[in-house]
């Protein structure tokens, strides 16, 4: 349930069309005589159609992440609007719409090593739950793919985090994200919550669940992207309700959650995705996998020593390809949503290389 965005689409064919053309070029150089001239007319071609929808996309690129609409925007309009991207009526500023059959998070989260595939991370829940700051860091560059630079700042995260977020946020997929200035927040018991992320509420899921909102709450990150510079001065703020200092929880004990404007920065156009609730609940290099691959709308060639640093893999690098090879033997298994199901997966002859394929995409044979 990936929900993809045209700027991205149109890169992707603009791609192909680039490879169809240099094929063509090189047919032509085999082509008898009287044929040589229209096999190149036609490579050019396909190159002008390709430049068009690369123009195409970087026009889309440069849209602002935020539609603007008028303060008597109709209730239509702002659904189209908030189709594509997030969405600005008067003071209200509203997420992208997703299905209630899937979460959303940015692809700057998707695509990058912020949400590690590890799980060391939530072995130290105790001292965040303490309150033990030496475990922060401070403007760390994390691991990120491709035209995307992202520094961090806080606890490290891991994918139980990513689910977490993932859940923060679809509190805000009907009602508008916070104004930086405003208290207002969303009141809700870490019963329901963790009924949301589609876990049983027990006393280690409440600690868990209050680790992990400490550890997001402390997030800071400036993302380099398109050529822009964007701030997230925090990815949520959180208080909590509950017997923490007697160390008395229970499922109706309550939290309190803001989420603010400058998060919709990253819900552009093309810059997020929406993947399946089931597809957001898995853990480790799978999760991460899942996610990484649920941001893309076609196969592409990746190079391993690229994923196994994206996706934070905590082992040594002589490890990751076994691992990797197991997480998508577990996407390929009939019970994994079609959405995200990996239909296939090849690796180039020398191994660096590796081109996965998900069963809703075109069956490419990769080149």
């Amino acid at each position: 349930m990936a929900e993809r965005i045209a700027p991205n689409i149109s890169r992707n064919r603009a791609a192909e069309l680039r490879a169809l053309a240099a094929r063509a070029t090189e047919a032509a150089i085999d082509a008898a005589p009287d044929h040589q001239s229209a096999v190149r007319d036609a490579a050019e071609c396909i190159n002008r159609i390709a430049g068009g929808l690369e123009r195409k996309a970087e026009e889309a690129s440069a849209e602002p992440a935020i539609a603007v609409l008028p303060p008597n925007a109709t209730v239509e309009e702002v659904r189209r609007a908030r189709c594509r991207q997030a969405a600005r009526r008067g003071a209200d500023v509203y997420l992208p719409n997703w299905s209630d059959m899937a979460q959303a998070l940015p692809d700057a989260f998707l695509r990058t090593a912020l949400f590690g595939s590890g799980r060391n991370i939530q072995s130290e829940n105790d001292k965040v739950l303490s309150g033990d700051q030496t475990l922060l860091v401070a403007g760390k560059e994390v691991a990120s793919f491709q035209n995307l630079t992202l520094t961090f700042s806080g606890y490290e995260l891991c994918q139980f985090d990513r689910q977490v977020y993932a859940t923060c946020l679809d509190y805000y997929r009907e009602r508008p994200l916070c104004p930086d200035e405003c208290p207002r927040h969303v009141r809700t018991s870490f019963y329901e919550f963790a009924c949301r992320m589609g876990n049983a509420y027990s006393v280690k899921a409440h600690k868990a669940i209050r680790a992990s909102l400490l550890r997001l709450s402390f997030a800071q990150m400036r993302l380099r992207c398109q050529r822009m510079n964007i701030e997230i001065p925090k990815l949520l703020s959180v208080t909590f309700e509950d017997g923490e200092a007697g160390g008395d929880f229970k499922g109706s004990d309550m939290l309190l959650l803001r989420v603010t404007v400058s998060v919709a920065e990253l819900f552009g156009p093309g810059a997020w995705t929406a993947v399946a609730r089931e597809v957001v609940r898995y853990d480790g290099l799978t999760g991460w996998l899942a996610s990484f691959y649920a941001s893309h709308s076609a196969a592409k060639w990746v190079w391993v020593n690229q994923l196994y640093a994206l996706s934070g893999y905590e082992s040594h690098t002589r490890n990751f390809k076994a691992s990797l090879i197991r997480a998508l033997e577990k996407l390929k298994d009939g019970e994994t949503p079609l959405c995200s199901r990996v239909s296939a997966y090849h690796f180039s002859k020398d191994g660096t290389r590796i081109y996965v394929i998900r069963s809703e995409w075109r069956a490419d044979v990769p080149k």
